[in-house]
């Protein structure tokens, strides 16, 4: 199964190295106040990404419960990520401060609310496709994004982010041959993961496309309460909340 899933994700990840802004990268028009905005909506997206990734296990079954561990140290091993993003974010010349407590752009709500609406409405097995396409494509396109990103004068100390994944998702791509082996076992489960591995390849596209055009806006997509209320955190009462297409 996976190397089925492997010859999938090819035209997959061709696909989404094809997209609005990864283009603009490639032709060296990205700007690196643009990849500052798209260190901030990684940051919201990397942020949840762990407690999904747990929650995934709430449907395991029977020989798949074998997983468990595996999928709860992958998780662990995730935390900490969104911050590598912030930290670009901060090198790159934006105000960490409040970043935390800001609502991410809806595009981003959308590839993270997809990840959600798999596991609790889908075949939850198709969640792996998720996985896939954000750990393979770190290790597939990766250092050539550092590469491009490096030509537009992005320096490699507001690149944390992308080098670890590029490193570090090495080991997460032998996890994701054990996870496919093990749990994908119909044609079914491999088709709701390939599904799934295009929609989220397509959602992250849009992602990046709204970060960069937000780099060139002054909207405000208003206050996450909810992270407020958590750390007692006041917002400034200036911010008002604008509508972000």
């Amino acid at each position: 199964m996976f190397s089925d899933l492997k010859q999938r994700f090819e035209p997959v990840l061709a696909e989404f190295m094809q997209s609005k802004s990864m283009i603009s990268l490639a032709r060296g028009e990205l700007t690196p106040d643009e990849y500052r905005s798209v260190a901030k909506q990684i940051f919201h997206h990397t942020r949840e990404n762990p407690q999904l990734q747990a929650l995934a296990t709430v449907y395991f079954r029977g020989r798949d419960r074998d997983m468990i561990k595996m999928f709860y140290n992958h998780a662990t091993s995730e935390i900490g990520h969104d911050q590598l993003a912030l930290n670009d974010y901060e090198t790159l010349g934006g105000d960490p401060a409040m970043v935390p407590y800001e609502n991410p752009l809806p595009a981003t709500s959308a590839m993270l609310a997809y990840g959600f609406y798999q596991i609790y409405n889908q075949n939850p097995i198709g969640y792996l496709g998720y996985l896939f396409f954000l750990e393979f494509s770190g290790t597939g396109a990766g250092e050539g994004i550092m590469n491009a990103l490096r030509n537009v004068g992005v320096a490699d100390n507001a690149m944390t982010f992308l080098r670890d994944h590029t490193v570090i998702d090495v080991g997460h791509n032998r996890l994701m041959e054990k996870y496919a082996e093990q749990m994908i076992k119909s044609e079914a489960d491999l088709d709701a993961v390939t599904y799934n591995m295009k929609t989220s390849a397509f959602l992250y596209a849009q992602m990046i496309d709204a970060a960069v055009a937000d780099a060139h806006s002054s909207a405000f997509v208003g206050w996450n309460w909810e992270e407020l209320n958590a750390d007692g955190v006041t917002p400034p009462a200036h911010k008002g909340i604008s509508v972000v297409a």
